[in-house]
């Protein structure tokens, strides 16, 4: 009876909702109902980093800010740290973070006459993070959903994954106008749609659960000796070789797209009901400003030219301010990313901020399959916490000096290094706030980093394949998934006895000492335990 009466209300809730949607009543009524609803996934630090509830709200100490490392080697011997912000979102991280390894395997009515069932696979390896705004909702969703989409998405196209590129232009581009299609744009692709699918699925979702927020994202997977980089927003990716940083992102900023989002407005005007002018000042016109000459630039403009103010000159712009405190439509700092599907203009009922925000990342790509690379090549994946106070530069130092003055174990120097650039941005607590180690003001937002090796890319991709069992299902960052390996520490060695866990939480100290995690031997026991369950066990527990 409980459940009859939750799936009907559900269904009202999601019939108003579009009814609602339809008349266009009024904003308040619609995030009443939206917001009303229940949450889809339970607030939840990354589930690698293995803590307990006690231990999660240890995490969320906004005065002492400790610094989390997860206990166990993560694949490829990646390092991760985060920490919370400085007490905007309250006992809440915004940030979110996942990783995973898969196998694409070329379904049976794709597959040409002959191929083995080795030809037919391809091992991937998936890194991601998410930085949530306005709510900790989209950026969980991301953690939990986008690696299906992206899996989806390259199994459509695996059976020309597979095949050589001459192949691939005798057997699809006989005929047709565009012929350079190859591996990486095919994969580029899936990306792409991937990331398009997953926002239509959220905007979908909200009608059904509570989805607040959205958030920006940084994807790498690495597939067919190449890594591609899929960024949507202003969380970043950097590659370090020889110690030499190489971009794999860029920054989605209202700066960055100024002419992008400055066409938007100037072609499609009643997307802003006529409130703002799409021409981008020096400063803000005032009544004074009439007649006058003032710089400005259009869409059509990268430098500065000299117009003199009218009336319209005298709307709010659609971009104002510049750097960091660049704001779109008055509201957001951010041009893309998931979410934000119920954003809207502060004070201007129902006018939208999504028709200027896009969901399309931008994907990069690099070549590993002919590189050499060393201990210190590295990338470095974060979210914006860490960039707003450390240069691409900076971060490429920080990491190369870790690296080199601790003799560490190999799957532990990569852990130092996340913690030392999560250290370095967050500062110590003083009685001006938080300071960096130059006494300059350091961030007071979450900071979550993966810094991952490239050493080792190709054996764990020969391991990943090894290790998978076609058609299984197991756990692996809290997810049932299907071809994921059987046992999640496969790709990096055997099971871990007590004391290589005892060796590998060493240097831990700045957690433990700043805040007491307790219960760790019982994280430690159930962690162990569940690699002794087989796939049918776990889903049958759960």
């Amino acid at each position: 009876m409980t459940s009859n009466f939750s799936s009907f209300k559900k269904l009202t809730s999601r019939a108003f909702s579009y009814l609602l949607d339809a008349q266009q009543q009024h904003p308040s009524i619609v995030a009443y109902t939206r917001y009303s609803l229940p949450r889809k996934y339970t607030y939840a630090r990354p589930n690698f980093l293995e803590l307990d509830e006690e231990a999660t709200i240890a995490s969320s100490d906004h005065e002492i800010r400790p610094v989390i490392l997860p206990k166990r080697p993560l694949i490829m011997n990646a390092g991760y740290a985060e920490v919370i912000n400085a007490g905007k979102t309250p006992q809440t991280n915004e940030d979110q973070a996942t990783f995973c390894s898969f196998v694409i395997t070329v379904p049976q009515n794709m597959r040409e006459e002959g191929w083995t069932k080795e030809q037919c696979q391809l091992p991937c390896v998936y890194f991601a993070v998410f930085d949530g705004h306005a709510g900790y909702d989209a950026a969980l969703f991301a953690q939990n959903r986008l690696h299906f989409h992206v899996k989806e998405r390259l199994t459509q196209i695996s059976n020309m994954l597979v095949m050589p590129q001459d192949e691939i232009e005798r057997k699809y581009f006989t005929m047709g106008l565009i012929m350079d299609i190859d591996a990486d744009k095919l994969i580029i692709g899936a990306l792409e749609e991937a990331f398009h699918t997953f926002d239509d699925e959220l905007r979908q979702e909200r009608f059904d659960f509570h989805v607040q927020g959205g958030c920006t994202v940084v994807v790498c997977i690495i597939i067919k000796g190449k890594l591609y980089v899929a960024g949507a927003g202003d969380s970043r990716a950097v590659l370090y070789r020889d110690n030499n940083p190489v971009a794999m992102s860029r920054d989605h900023t209202p700066e960055s797209e100024r002419k992008r989002i400055q066409t938007v407005t100037c072609y499609n005007p009643d997307l802003v009901r006529g409130e703002y002018t799409p021409l981008q000042f020096q400063h803000r016109c005032r009544k004074k400003d009439l007649g006058t000459r003032q710089l400005y630039r259009n869409h059509l403009m990268d430098g500065w030219s000299f117009k003199v103010v009218d009336k319209n000159d005298l709307k709010p712009q659609v971009i104002c301010g510049e750097g960091k405190r660049a704001r779109l439509l008055d509201t957001i700092g951010t041009t893309r990313g998931f979410g934000d599907h119920d954003l809207e203009v502060p004070y201007m009922d129902g006018l939208k901020i999504k028709p200027f925000m896009l969901s399309s990342p931008e994907v990069f790509v690099y070549d590993l399959e002919n590189e050499t690379f060393s201990d210190e090549d590295v990338l470095v994946m974060a979210t914006d916490g860490l960039w707003e106070r450390l240069t691409n530069e900076n971060v490429g130092e920080l990491v190369n000096t870790t690296l080199k003055k601790h003799s560490l174990e190999e799957n532990r120097k990569y852990l130092v290094a996340a913690q030392a650039l999560v250290d370095e941005s967050r500062g110590v607590l003083s009685e001006r706030g938080w300071r960096t180690i130059d006494n300059v003001p350091a961030t007071y937002d979450d900071v979550s980093v993966f810094v991952i090796p490239l050493k080792e890319w190709k054996r764990t991709l020969d391991l990943v394949v090894r290790s998978t069992r076609p058609g299984s299902s197991v756990i692996l960052a809290g997810e049932e998934y299907c071809n994921i390996p059987h046992n999640p520490l496969s790709v990096i060695g055997d099971r871990l006895t007590e004391a290589e866990l005892d060796d590998v939480t060493k240097g831990y100290d700045d957690v433990s000492k700043t805040v007491e995690l307790r219960g760790l031997e019982n994280q430690r026991k159930r962690a162990n335990e569940s690699l002794d369950e087989g796939p049918q066990e776990k889903a049958m527990q759960n």
